[in-house]
């Protein structure tokens, strides 16, 4: 596919076999003009006025990836390529390509306070030298800026084999968003959605990542992404996948974040293994649920780095 390839970075992550390339597509928004001081957008309008960015922002990568992500990009965003790296520096130092990325969100939600959300979907890169294609699944996570602008903070993704057909679009009009009470003050203000982060390495380092999913992931809609699969629905599938593909690692932590409400929490790093060299790059998405009073994993990115 040319050096060309090897040198772009995206959203997608890390094409296993090329030595990590992959693209994405992320966040965004045509920046609103006028909006300093105003009201932003809560619930069911946030989350979807941040698949209406999404929409915009891929829209804009067809022109150029690198001045996509430029224009949406967080100041302090991170983009797997193929670990964990400052986002912005990353495209500052890019050339622009000829090359084609395009995405969708298939999957989306956002915090009811209508400051972080996350969104995944597929996508697909077109070399322009000869017309290959390469596919897999973004995992953007978005914040929402002082002037109600929707803005890239983690770009990811997975790479895997072409799908046997389309994956259905997520209509920002449609979306729902993930209703219940919010958790208690005595909760946020012990940082109990920090302890649940930490609770998970733990167990997953002692007990292996498997039986952490089984304890702290959401039944009903976790979602697991690796490349050189399709991403996996529902921790009963995704423990069983881990039991045959173990993931082994001390987990350690780049950066973390949540929503004003503490609804939606984020995290970003990487598995070291026994020699502290990093062996994967992880993407966590955390989500309060109400009905067990506690934090759970909503989705999990965890993806191989090169030797």
């Amino acid at each position: 596919m040319g050096m060309e390839l090897f040198r772009h970075r995206a959203r997608a992550g890390i094409v296993t076999t090329l030595l990590a390339f992959v693209a994405g597509a992320v966040q965004g928004g045509a920046p609103p003009s006028g909006r300093e001081g105003a009201e932003c957008a809560t619930e069911g309008a946030a989350l979807s006025a941040m698949l209406d960015t999404e929409y915009a922002f891929a829209e804009r990568a067809l022109t150029s990836v690198r001045g996509a992500f430029l224009e949406y990009l967080d100041q302090d965003s991170w983009v797997l390529n193929p670990g964990p790296k400052p986002g912005r520096v990353l495209y500052e130092a890019e050339k622009d390509s000829k090359d084609r990325l395009t995405w969708y969100p298939a999957i989306g939600d956002a915090a009811p306070s209508g400051d972080l959300g996350f969104a995944t979907g597929p996508w697909v890169y077109t070399a322009a030298d000869n017309g290959k294609q390469l596919h897999g699944h973004f995992l953007s996570v978005w914040v929402r800026d002082a002037e109600c602008r929707w803005r890239v903070k983690i770009d990811g993704g997975i790479s895997h084999a072409p799908p046997a057909s389309a994956e259905p679009k997520l209509p920002a009009d449609e979306a729902a968003l993930t209703r219940g009470e919010l958790p208690p003050p005595i909760l946020v203000s012990c940082d109990a959605a920090g302890h649940a982060v930490g609770d998970f390495r733990e167990t997953a380092e002692r007990d292996g990542l498997a039986s952490a999913l089984r304890t702290y992931g959401r039944n009903h809609d976790f979602l697991f992404l690796t490349s050189a699969h399709f991403p996996i629905s529902g921790v009963g599938a995704a423990s069983a996948y881990l039991d045959t593909h173990a993931i082994a690692g001390a987990w350690i932590e780049k950066a973390r974040g949540r929503s004003n409400d503490s609804t939606l929490a984020y995290a970003v790093g990487v598995l070291t293994g026994r020699k502290q060299q990093s062996t994967h790059a992880y993407v966590q998405i955390w989500q309060y649920d109400s009905r067990v009073v506690n934090w759970g994993l909503r989705v999990l990115l965890v993806n191989p780095l090169p030797p």
